[in-house]
């Protein structure tokens, strides 16, 4: 019974943790080319409108922040002015160093070797320009030698070897004891290193590492030091490509990037999406979930200007495919203010209407059309997924429920085997007590699973006008191991005439018949939720379908926690 308590304990934190973590939502304006002098504005009057209503968000300068941190940013650039300017700073801290004033030329290194950390993507483009970048940081290496700190200059070579991958010095620039470092790191322990699979769509496009030109994808690089590299892939020469940040540890790292995302993503002047040709819809919701991926955001609101007096804000989740978008009345400088609270409830609520008339008009997801007109289009039998906040808390009591279910199977499992050992030693008081346990446990997690289950039913399934097919045939096999289970009750041997739970001198009734209960209740518990799917559309009114309105709630204290929904079915 212990163990099954910590179980149902560690599901209901887990739940709880789930629903509680607070909502961050990212408004993503789209451009198929043409003016972006509404995107600011957009994002801003979005942005407040879903706080307003209760709901967090990224706003434009903390998601860029956060993209190019987690996900890519623009390629580095430098100026030839630049450039000698760092290699005068380099070259003015070799010759402090010559005259053995380590303190400075070190001090100097330090701040050059950051400004290249900074800009290697560009620096290292050029074999030549990577060639320097490995001198300069093997000059911070001979400074820390001579300064006596030869862990610190060990350090130093690996970092050398890690920025410019695959460069070798310029000949006979450095001291024997800078070599013999250099040669040491480039040649490192293999548990102490890891590897690195660079992979695009398409394939065959130039991979970079920290800038180096190292090969065409699909190429993995191995025995890399740990730390942080900025990966390029370029399918294309015109331009360099988008810098990822990898990091590298023990064992293997992946990058995988498609050029058409890459050629789409801008993080200049905001966080957006410029397709050079029309887009679908398919690949913006793709594209939009991959940035939510890397902020992380719990969903996207795409904004588009599919005319230039309308406005079409649409919802992606990372969830599931969400219908839910609404038209707004716009101008050259953004939204039209009025409009743009109802905008940001008919998407809260999954909803989809056009706003940008006199009166709104509700619209059928799927189609687009007014829902007056889909809905008296013969032949058609569309399913109309149920509200944001319903739907989430149906799968997730779903799939506690199936863990739940499949613990109190895998009891079952377990309980034949310790029934085996007390039938193999009757007189051991604690395979009695395990089979008892592993029975109690069996009951409380297949019975809460079973429940669970059945309760995310309503919740979870789509609104369709008639039961489907696959409602009834789950329906059927409910009835069948109802049946079963009514079965096995009804044959099962008599009750012992001693009770179970004391030490009698043949276990043997009990277990039989805890075996033959056991199958009992485990068909029994997987068949109410099978039944439950038909009964649902059998009881669903047709004048309420699709107007169901479930929210969670949570209540938490020092003695536990109540989830609940509140709202109407």
């Amino acid at each position: 019974m212990r163990l099954s308590t910590a179980i149902v304990a560690f599901w209901l934190c887990g739940l709880s943790a789930a629903l509680a973590q607070p909502e961050s939502w990212l408004v993503l304006p789209i451009a198929d080319g043409g003016d972006s002098a509404w995107m600011e504005p957009t994002v801003g009057q979005i942005g407040r409108e879903l706080r307003r209503q209760g709901v967090g968000g990224w706003t434009s300068a903390q998601a860029i922040v956060a993209f190019e941190e987690r996900g890519s940013s623009p390629p580095s650039k430098v100026t030839a002015k630049m450039v000698e300017a760092w290699q005068g700073r380099s070259q003015g801290a070799l010759r402090l160093l010559a005259q053995g004033e380590l303190g400075e030329a070190l001090a100097i290194l330090e701040e050059v070797q950051r400004q290249s950390l900074a800009r290697l993507d560009a620096l290292n483009r050029d074999p030549n320009g990577a060639q320097r970048v490995l001198d300069t940081c093997l000059y911070t290496v001979r400074a820390l030698l001579e300064t006596g700190d030869d862990e610190g200059a060990r350090s130093q070579a690996r970092d050398c070897i890690r920025i410019a991958p695959g460069i070798e010095p310029t000949p006979l620039m450095h001291p024997p004891p800078v070599s013999a470092l250099l040669q040491e790191a480039a040649a490192p322990e293999r548990d102490r290193t890891g590897s690195l699979l660079i992979e695009s769509d398409p394939s065959d496009c130039e991979a970079r590492v920290n800038g180096v030109l190292v090969g065409r994808t699909p190429f993995e690089l191995t025995s890399l030091h740990a730390g942080e590299y900025r990966v390029q892939v370029e399918c294309a020469p015109e331009a360099p490509g988008r810098v990822h940040p990898v990091r590298v540890s023990r064992g293997r790292s992946a990058l995988f990037v498609v050029d058409r995302f890459e050629r789409a993503l801008r993080t200049e002047p905001l966080l957006h999406l410029r397709y050079a040709a029309p887009s679908t819809e398919a690949e913006r919701a793709r594209d939009a979930r991959e940035i939510a991926r890397a902020l992380p955001a719990s969903a996207v609101v795409l904004a588009s200007r599919p005319a230039p007096e309308s406005l079409e804000l649409r919802l992606v989740s990372g969830l599931f495919d969400d219908a839910a978008f609404a038209k707004i009345a716009a101008t050259a400088s953004g939204p039209v203010t009025a409009q743009v609270a109802d905008a940001v409830a008919t998407l809260l609520a999954g909803e989809c209407r056009d706003l940008t008339g006199e009166e709104a008009v509700t619209l059928d997801c799927a189609t687009g059309e007014p829902a007056e007109v889909a809905a008296a289009e013969p032949g058609k039998d569309r399913a109309q997924r149920p509200p944001r906040g319903q739907f989430i808390s149906g799968v997730t009591l779903a799939s506690v429920g199936a863990a739940s279910l499949l613990v109190g199977y895998s009891f079952g499992v377990a309980r034949r085997y310790a029934g085996d050992d007390w039938l193999a030693d009757p007189n051991s008081l604690s395979a009695q007590d395990k089979w008892l346990q592993q029975g109690t446990a069996l009951i409380a997690t297949s019975s809460a699973g079973s429940a669970m289950l059945v309760a995310s039913m309503p919740l979870a399934l789509p609104y369709r006008p008639k039961t489907p097919w696959w409602a009834w045939l789950s329906g059927g096999a409910g009835v069948a191991l109802g049946a079963a289970s009514v079965a096995i009750a009804a044959t099962a041997d008599a009750k012992p005439p001693q009770s179970c739970s004391l030490n009698g001198p043949d276990p043997g009734p009990c277990v039989n018949r805890g075996r033959q209960i056991d199958r009992a209740i485990l068909l029994g518990v997987t068949a109410a939720p099978l039944l439950t799917m038909p009964l649902v559309y059998l009881l669903r009114k047709d004048e309420k379908k699709g107007q169901t309105r479930l929210a969670p709630s949570l209540s938490t204290g020092r003695s536990g926690a109540l989830l609940g929904l509140t709202g109407r079915f």
